[in-house]
């Protein structure tokens, strides 16, 4: 019988002012919270130099090419990814896929140390890494614990990755004048070789009793031929949050690009002013403050807020929180368009987005198979996540081009899409509890320690009490 811990240690102590821990639970926090922080450091890295290695003898237009690049390609990766699911162990693939992806890095270094131009395929290749790396981690994560442990510990699991996103922009913005793209790609290698070994690290220290059960690990259909996009289009659950990525990146990209305008009017209007500043300083400004606070307040929230927010109202609730929030900012909008106004709309749904949101979506994976895990959930955060993108691009051209819309008008339409996401976020709330009761969580006690034999003469008082680790 494997050991099962039954005393908080100092560590599960510690995490415990942050969310509710089982004895033993906390090595697996630091463990996954590693391999979080690793992966996260090295893609923001590698996202970084992306920018200099395309526009240095390029322009801004290779870039919406790359994006339609990045999309094509997920299109034949997520049947290949599929294949590779069913002949491979969950964490062999896991290694697997970061091991390719090491390869193609010792391909770029070599090829960029040579001379050749490797600006656009790399672009498309961070694309394509970040929702790849991404949402395997977070499989591989739903895949090792069970539903309860998950809601409380992927939250604090959740800061690794939040800290990885905060330091490392910085800390390769200030290295890269200094050491250049191709020391940054050789540490950028270096931090995803170390996620090899936390594969079997963090699987391993995850408790008995906070492991995924046999139950939600059933044997149901894969892919088939195509993959998770069979899986997506046949599962109801699955289709549900399908449409719940897709309405999430549409109405936030609308917002971008809303604040991008009011940005431009307010350094327009600064500039009539007597500003002595350009405006693409002024920009540039805007945006450093903007994305300080909203990093800040996503470290915040994720810290002190997320675990007790789902503890308080479940995964179902909490999925129901950013479109509310959304619908509330941009109707406001709607009516008083002024710049201030959504600059903190904006801000409080950002950082909403980067860290309750981030991670209930996670979390809604969990009571499902081990293919819908990989497979599906592979195939929507990476080919439905870019068709938000289609949408919300169609929706800005249609809006400006045909009908002449104004901010307001912007903000309407995601006010209604923010109606059919909150509808949808509803209906996949509702998916979620009816799989985590047919997993049947209220399961009976299992002996751990057999009580010792005792004799007891008839007729004579005694006590009894069983071993608080039984």
């Amino acid at each position: 019988m494997e050991h099962w811990p039954t005393r908080l240690t100092t560590l599960d102590r510690f995490l415990n002012r942050f969310t509710r821990l089982r004895p033993g639970e906390g090595g697996s926090v630091i463990a996954f919270f590693t391999y979080a922080l690793l992966m996260m450091v090295s893609y923001y890295i590698l996202k970084t130099i992306r920018e200099p290695l395309l526009l240095t003898d390029s322009s801004a237009e290779m870039k919406s090419y790359a994006y339609a690049a990045t999309a094509l390609i997920l299109l034949f990766l997520v049947p290949l990814y599929g294949w590779a699911f069913r002949h491979t162990g969950k964490q062999q693939l896991t290694r697997y896929v970061s091991l390719f992806f090491l390869v193609n890095l010792a391909a770029f270094y070599l090829l960029g140390r040579a001379g050749v131009d490797i600006g656009f395929a790399y672009y498309v290749w961070v694309g394509i890494f970040s929702v790849l790396i991404t949402a395997q981690f977070w499989a591989f994560a739903a895949d090792s614990f069970n539903v309860k442990s998950g809601k409380r510990l992927f939250p604090l699991i959740m800061i690794g990755a939040t800290l990885g996103g905060l330091v490392a922009p910085w800390m390769s913005g200030a290295l890269f004048p200094t050491v250049g793209p191709w020391l940054l790609l050789l540490a950028a290698m270096a931090l995803l070789a170390l996620t090899i070994p936390c594969v079997g690290w963090a699987r391993a220290s995850v408790p008995p009793g906070s492991r995924a059960l046999h139950a939600e690990q059933n044997d149901k259909p894969d892919g088939g031929a195509l993959g998770g996009i069979t899986l997506v289009l046949t599962d109801r659950y699955l289709f549900m949050l399908a449409m719940l990525i897709v309405l999430l990146n549409w109405v936030n990209t609308t917002g971008e690009y809303i604040l991008a305008e009011l940005v431009i009017r307010y350094a327009d209007a600064a500039i009539a002013a007597g500003s002595e500043l350009a405006r693409s300083d002024l920009i540039a400004a805007f945006y450093g403050n903007f994305f300080f606070i909203v990093n800040l307040l996503t470290l915040l929230f994720q810290v002190f807020l997320v675990a007790r927010v789902i503890r308080w109202i479940g995964v179902r609730g909490a999925v129901l929180v950013l479109p509310l929030l959304a619908i509330l900012g941009y109707g406001w909008v709607v009516f008083i368009p002024g710049f201030s106004l959504f600059r903190l709309v904006k801000i409080m749904e950002t950082s909403t987005d980067y860290s309750l949101m981030n991670t209930t979506r996670h979390a809604l994976y969990l009571p499902l198979s081990a293919a819908q895990k990989y497979e599906g959930k592979t195939t929507i955060e990476a080919f439905f996540w870019r068709f938000g993108d289609l949408g919300q691009a169609g929706m800005i051209y249609i809006g400006l081009n045909w009908f002449q819309f104004g901010i307001s008008q912007f903000a309407l339409l995601n006010v209604v899409l923010s109606l059919v996401w909150l509808a949808v976020a509803w209906q996949v709330g509702k998916g979620y509890h009816v799989k985590q009761e047919e997993l049947g969580e209220n399961l009976p006690p299992r002996l751990h320690h057999r009580p010792r034999d005792r004799f007891l003469p008839p007729g004579e008082a005694f006590d009894f009490a069983l071993s608080g680790n039984t």
